[in-house]
């Protein structure tokens, strides 16, 4: 194994995170999977499991965030309406998420998570609910929806600070709680896409912050 390899593979994946968080659009999320498809060979053909099932974590996020962005920015492009207006808004999530996982030097995944819950929560505040009728933007946040709280709840369950079931009711409880309010009729379509994209991207990068830590100590 050449001994640049791990350096190289880090700086990759570390550059094609910052243009994601940077640019949040769909070349900059396929150099992102791009990258994450590298490693997670790579580190299969060393039989390093633990790096390459944190690899695939991280890829298939990314791969579905890339999904929902292309979806919703062909109804934000047909529809110039104020219900499409706040889709890409991702407020403080995507500002949160970069301090926190590449500046920080330990990165508490579980923290992360429920501030983006608690972001997430906040955004629908700042927002007048105007009930609006689009059939199918309503659709499309019906199917991510239930695929959003199943990726949340696997992340709030697959982490090991999360090993007491009173911090694991608090993150039940926060997903449910975000989801009660989205799911209310008298929230716009477009405020519920807005939140939804917001916690795909939220997923994405917590799973990319803790592949970022599994590779710390690769040679």
């Amino acid at each position: 194994m050449p001994k640049g390899d791990p350096k190289a593979l880090r700086e990759g994946f570390v550059a094609a995170l910052r243009e994601v968080v940077a640019r949040f659009d769909e070349p900059s999320l396929l150099k992102l999977r791009s990258e994450l498809q590298v490693a997670t060979r790579w580190l299969e053909g060393r039989d390093d499991a633990k790096r390459a099932a944190s690899a695939r974590a991280a890829l298939d996020a990314v791969t579905k965030l890339y999904q929902f962005t292309a979806e919703v920015r062909g109804f934000a492009e047909s529809r110039k309406s104020a219900e499409t207006a706040s889709m890409f808004d991702l407020g403080a999530v995507g500002v949160l998420a970069l301090e926190n996982i590449l500046t920080a030097e330990k990165v508490t995944v579980m923290r992360l998570l429920m501030s983006g819950l608690s972001e997430g929560l906040m955004f629908l505040a700042s927002r007048q609910y105007v009930s609006g009728g689009n059939a199918l933007l309503l659709a499309a946040y019906r199917y991510h929806a239930v695929a959003a709280q199943d990726a949340l709840w696997s992340l709030a369950a697959d982490f090991r600070e999360a090993t007491d079931v009173e911090t694991m009711r608090e993150a039940r409880a926060a997903i449910d709680s975000l989801f009660e309010r989205l799911d209310d009729p008298t929230v716009a379509v477009g405020v519920k896409v807005a939140v939804l994209y917001q916690l795909h991207a939220l997923v994405g990068l917590v799973r990319c912050a803790r592949f970022l830590g599994d590779l710390e100590g690769l040679r």
